[in-house]
């Protein structure tokens, strides 16, 4: 909705949940350009200024100022720092048109412009960057007597780190050199609970504590992200098709997916519903060993869906499985979320950072990540390492 003219600091730009769309007109000075330029390889928060310029091309309500006036007020702070020229800019465009507001999310700049020079400063709350988002674990390293008091402070409810419920703790111990994983339960450290190395093994800190979550059954709200190749589709197969026909926990498995793709679109489908969205599985189905279903059909135990259908839908003793969670917006996963009965469990697996143009400015996995963390009903787990291959990698840091 269309409210109001605002000119941007660099911070608010890099936030995924700013829209464009949201104002009737948005300044940009010629630094902030500059600056996220500057930041397009940055290993942070590179992706989110290579999306803002896209972003920042494609806006149609968007005017990009080239020079401004040295104001006395603005000249007497440290001229040569980026901020300073921005207020400057700020400064000049607020001369010649008094409805226009300074969007920023630093507070160092929400000082200077709204304290020290009593302009028209808004704080952008809804800032989400990378550099911020929980990751559902905590990497700790010390000697053995730091240990010994990180859990004795733990166990007398001394909780110096803030962990939240649910989130993992990847402890080295630099006397040993040794690396030991625990899940913060709300009250203490619990070790993990991992399956049989035979049905599946992780083979990294972050595997592990993934495989920890997916096999914890009082925790039903799991949200397994990360980069490419990092084992998020391939665990939650297996580890569903272990509840089903293993354990037992579960009846059936529900694979949802929102039918969108990278590349070009092929053009109408032809056939039934499950005709047409069965390709949109195959990133699944290629991990499912029909030697583990105990000689049953399997399409009787997995069924394949997408979001529009389910409304009014309600599943019970179903482990569902929601994949390429990145592209979807908040309200069609808490449609997702809505339909679990208190025998099932969702996963919602994805990154953030493949999202489709669609969702690019409205990413609902990230969303979901902020809004859940610290839920004792909620386990997250954010992988950033890429295992597939060394070839993989490059192409995942592009």
């Amino acid at each position: 909705m269309e409210t109001s003219k605002v000119f941007l600091d660099t911070s608010v730009i890099l936030s995924p949940s700013f829209r464009f769309s949201d104002y009737l007109k948005v300044y940009i000075s010629i630094i902030v350009i500059e600056e996220l330029d500057n930041l397009k390889n940055n290993e942070k928060v590179g992706y989110f200024a290579r999306q803002a310029i896209r972003n920042i091309v494609n806006a149609n309500n968007v005017e990009i100022l080239l020079d401004y006036k040295c104001t006395k007020s603005v000249h007497r702070f440290l001229e040569h720092k980026n901020d300073n020229g921005i207020l400057s800019f700020y400064c000049d465009l607020y001369n010649s048109d008094k409805e226009v507001v300074l969007l920023t999310d630093d507070y160092g700049m929400l000082i200077k412009c709204r304290d020290a020079l009593k302009l028209p400063c808004q704080l952008f709350e809804n800032s989400n960057k990378e550099k911020e988002i929980y990751l559902g674990y905590r990497k700790l390293s010390g000697d053995t007597d730091f240990i010994n008091i990180l859990f004795n402070e733990i166990k007398h409810n001394i909780n110096t780190y803030n962990f939240l419920p649910n989130e993992y703790l990847i402890l080295t111990n630099t006397d040993t050199n040794k690396t030991y994983e625990y899940r913060y339960n709300g009250s203490k450290f619990v070790e993990l609970r991992l399956p049989p190395s035979k049905i599946i093994k992780g083979i990294n800190n972050q595997q592990r504590c993934v495989l920890d979550l997916l096999n914890n059954n009082t925790i039903p709200i799991r949200i397994i992200a990360g980069t490419y190749g990092s084992g998020k589709s391939y665990l939650t197969t297996k580890m569903g098709l272990y509840h089903i026909f293993d354990k037992g926990n579960y009846g059936k498995m529900l694979l949802l997916r929102n039918p969108l793709g990278s590349g070009e679109e092929i053009g109408f489908l032809p056939g039934n519903k499950e005709e047409k969205i069965g390709d949109f599985f195959k990133c699944i189905e290629q991990y499912i060993d029909t030697s583990v279903t105990k000689d049953k059909n399997i399409n009787d135990y997995i069924k394949k869906d997408i979001p529009f259908y389910i409304k009014g839908m309600s599943y019970g003793s179903t482990y569902v499985f929601v994949e390429e969670s990145e592209d979807m917006d908040l309200k069609i996963l808490k449609l997702i979320g809505s339909r679990i009965e208190s025998d099932s469990c969702v996963v919602f697996c994805g990154d953030y950072k493949q999202s489709e143009a669609k969702y690019q400015n409205n990413n609902g996995l990230f969303q979901l990540i902020e809004k859940l963390k610290g839920n004792p009903l909620v386990g997250i787990v954010v992988m950033d390492e890429d295992v597939r291959s060394e070839a993989s990698k490059v192409f995942a840091n592009i």
